[in-house]
């Protein structure tokens, strides 16, 4: 399985709440440039996603969009609203033992290739369980990292940052 972990685009303060924040006109420029460089990577693999996993905090989900709109500007061409989960569980405090048994179910189904865009401390806890703690990946806003996981062992095969 080939697992694409980013962390969500620069966020704002001001905001009622954490989950509000919004993502900020540099965050923006920067998620649709990963987005171009995500969807030419994809497109020259010939991977398609099988399942999108997105934090359901406001910034996480503004990262999705602009992603999106960079990964089609570059012609990768793919529908993505049967693909797309927002998931609780993916949250800052989420537990990346509760999110690798899913990713576990998510294989078992067939999936393939997962993008999953979240937070701080989560996308950086996630990274280590996966590679068992070799994937030491720092994740500044707007950062995908690639992982290529093996039964239960996962290795760092991409990191793409702004």
């Amino acid at each position: 399985m080939n697992i694409w972990i980013m962390r969500h685009g620069e966020a704002g303060f001001n905001a009622p709440s954490d989950a509000t924040r919004s993502l900020t006109d540099n965050g923006i420029k920067n998620v649709i440039s990963q987005g171009k460089w995500l969807g030419e990577y994809l497109n020259s693999k010939q991977i398609k996603l099988d399942k999108i996993l997105v934090s359901p905090y406001l910034r996480a989900k503004q990262t999705l969009e602009n992603l999106i709109t960079g990964m089609q500007a570059v012609n990768f061409s793919q529908n993505f609203a049967n693909l797309t989960e927002e998931w609780e569980e993916i949250t800052p405090d989420g537990n990346p033992y509760v999110v690798e048994d899913y990713l576990h179910f998510l294989r078992e189904e067939g999936a393939k290739n997962i993008l999953l865009i979240s937070h701080l401390p989560l996308v950086f806890d996630l990274s280590q369980r996966l590679t068992n703690n070799q994937g030491n990946v720092q994740f500044p806003t707007s950062t995908i990292t690639e992982i290529h996981w093996v039964g239960n062992n996962g290795k760092v095969a991409e990191i793409k940052h702004v």
